[in-house]
């Protein structure tokens, strides 16, 4: 199922969540719109909708890294040959490292990198739960499509993290809303519907059946 498919999905359940609290109609948007997000969440572990609303494509990276990277080894030569210095191995190191990670990187180290960026801005601001979301983007950049996102075990952390959310940010809804939306996920993908040749593992990595 396409991510735009999940995103209406995801919206209906949200904004049924707001409609079972009995919401204002602001709180009924909001519920809707966290909804829409938390239903493409499960795709992080995919180059999709989700892994590239929330990262840089690794082809906007690859060029000025490499060009970074040749920079700093030219300048590296320059300082050298100009008899100013002695030659920087610290310098060519880092250049060369910039080279061959600008040809080995793949947007799943993109959304990695991601993922450490939030954990390192949750550590900034005092935020747990941005911490806890950015390892849950760590994980999902390492894990195969529909597994540990796919599961009821992504489904408990992504609820730990929304209840910690909602708590901090003092959005009433968000928990159920957001809840809504990830489960709606994890139902549109079961291979219980006609359109799906593959299921999800719903208890990985207990036990690996998919449903």
């Amino acid at each position: 199922m396409k991510g735009t498919s999940h995103v209406l999905i995801g919206a209906i359940a949200g904004a049924g969540a707001g409609l079972y609290l009995d919401a204002d109609s602001l709180t009924l948007a909001i519920c809707a719109s966290v909804g829409g997000v938390a239903g493409v969440i499960p795709d992080l572990d995919t180059n999709g909708l989700a892994s590239n609303a929330v990262t840089l494509s690794k082809k906007k990276v690859k060029t000025p890294l490499l060009l970074m990277g040749i920079g700093v080894v030219c300048y590296a030569f320059y300082q050298f040959f100009r008899g100013t210095e002695s030659l920087s191995l610290k310098q060519l190191g880092l250049g060369i490292g910039m080279m061959i990670l600008s040809a080995v990187i793949t947007q799943k180290r993109m959304l990695t990198l991601t993922g450490v960026g939030v954990i390192l801005g949750g550590v900034a601001l005092d935020r747990s739960w941005l911490v806890l979301f950015g390892l849950f983007v760590v994980l999902a950049s390492f894990t195969p499509h529909r597994s540990y996102t796919h599961s009821l075990l992504g489904l408990g952390f992504f609820a730990l993290i929304l209840r910690m959310a909602e708590t901090d940010l003092q959005l009433e809804g968000l928990y159920l809303a957001g809840m809504a939306g990830y489960a709606s996920h994890l139902i549109a993908d079961m291979k219980l519907l006609p359109m799906n040749r593959r299921g999800v593992k719903l208890f990985a990595p207990i036990w690996n059946k998919e449903f």
